[in-house]
């Protein structure tokens, strides 16, 4: 191999570099010659991978995750580190930030999802996990908020580093988390995890270690947005945080795709017709989007079970990869992982470093240079950009949501106010008095 490559490089180095590799057949050419050449494209632009759970591991693998860190830079078990990043070419990662869905591990949640747990908690600290990590590693790792600060990092041979959030049952029911998690990074929200929540309506559990499919544990009413998810999802708009379908029932996709100002995101999935999972995309939803409809983007996912459990090879995502971009554009499609987040990969891809193979796969199924440097990352930042100034116009003509979840029975707060009021001003304890005094008369 080392030969093959060696003279590969000979051929293409020098002044007509690039014109040498526009007039190979790569289709034709050797496999690796294409990994070679899916290299030098991965050195052009970044290749953004929009889901890796590896806070997950540093959480699962030690009582005191934040000891974990300098793992991240010399070799941690999973599929994702520092090393095997770079040595594929990755140019930017969303890390997710994601706690379980409680109802999924027997937790009781009540049938509003109004029961007290540790969720909130969980999600700021794998927020300050992930921040953590970046700053132990800023040699390598440059914190990212926008598409521009993804270009800047990539120049400075630095990994991209965001924040994406995986599941609405992370906002323990208020619009104020969000605008919180937005501040702190937060840069996409997917809608659902495996569970319904307060604002939407999930495809399920995903798979079970057979292949199994999970349900939900409970039917949403409505089977897509309630009414405090349909403000939620007007508030990601504003705010120019990425609304994320990915996980979500078909009824969520629809009704987001209804509502939403701005380009909306899958950040794992694959298409509904290459593999029939209520994880991936139907066609009437895929139809809905490309040039001249929602402007968003469809991205891969690596889970065997989700791509095909009989099939699980790189050819077999490309072909995902391919119907979802017949059915919109080239445009609207884009690479991601779920790396650290399942047990069981595609042949061929089994961690971080493997990028540059499937890249070459697209290659030798004829797409230019220049569909893949979108299809790397280019297309992404286009739709980041899109949400960014989507989001700069809306807080120019609106004020943030006050929206309340309609179930909530702790508002007014008449009980934060100490014992017999004494906490609160006497014209303020005068108003709650008869507030109470009319509720009883009306019982």
């Amino acid at each position: 191999m080392r030969s093959t490559l060696f003279s590969w490089s000979l051929l293409v180095a020098g002044s007509d570099h690039v014109q040498a590799r526009q007039q190979v057949n790569w289709k034709t050419s050797s496999d690796d010659q294409r990994i070679e050449h899916a290299r030098y494209l991965l050195s052009l632009s970044p290749l953004l991978d929009t889901h890796v759970d590896t806070p997950q591991v540093m959480r699962v693998l030690s009582d005191h995750p934040m000891d974990m860190i300098p793992q991240l830079g010399t070799g941690l078990a999973g599929h994702f580190d520092i090393p095997r990043a770079k040595q594929g070419g990755v140019g930017g990662v969303f890390f997710t930030v994601w706690t379980p869905c409680q109802d999924q591990l027997g937790v009781d949640v009540g049938p509003d999802y109004l029961k007290p747990d540790n969720t909130v908690r969980d999600t700021y600290e794998s927020i300050d996990l992930i921040r953590s990590m970046i700053d132990a590693h800023q040699d390598t790792l440059k914190l990212a908020t926008d598409a521009q600060s993804i270009r800047d990092a990539f120049k400075e041979k630095k990994i991209a580093a965001l924040l994406g959030m995986e599941g609405s049952h992370m906002l323990g029911g208020s619009l104020s988390n969000i605008r919180t998690l937005a501040a702190l990074g937060v840069r996409y929200l997917t809608l659902t995890h495996v569970c319904h929540s307060p604002f939407a309506s999930s495809a399920g559990g995903g798979a079970g270690t057979d292949g199994s499919f999970i349900p939900p544990s409970s039917l949403s009413p409505t089977n897509g947005l309630t009414p405090i998810g349909v403000e939620l999802v007007k508030e990601l708009n504003r705010l120019g945080v990425m609304v994320d379908l990915s996980h979500t029932s078909d009824g969520t996709m629809s009704e987001a795709l209804d509502i939403s100002e701005a380009p909306v995101i899958f950040s794992h999935s694959g298409a509904r017709a290459i593999h029939n999972h209520p994880r991936n995309v139907p066609d009437h939803i895929l139809d809905r989007m490309g040039p001249g409809k929602n402007e968003g983007i469809i991205l891969s996912v690596l889970y065997k079970h989700f791509i095909d459990p009989n099939n699980a090879t790189i050819p077999r995502v490309v072909d995902h990869v391919e119907y979802i971009a017949q059915r919109t554009s080239k445009k609207h499609v884009g690479l991601s992982s779920d790396f650290d987040g399942m047990s069981e990969v595609v042949e061929g891809m089994e961690d971080t470093s493997k990028w540059p193979y499937l890249v070459a796969e697209f290659l030798r199924r004829g797409w230019t240079d220049e569909e893949i440097l979108d299809l790397t990352g280019r297309n992404l930042l286009r739709v980041m950009e899109d949400v960014e100034q989507v989001g700069k116009k809306l807080r120019s003509e609106r004020k943030p949501s006050t929206a309340i979840y309609d179930k909530r029975t702790d508002l007014p707060g008449t009980n934060w106010g100490g014992p017999h009021g004494a906490y609160l001003p006497t014209d303020v304890k005068a108003i709650v008095d008869k507030r109470v005094a009319r509720l009883a008369d009306e019982l």
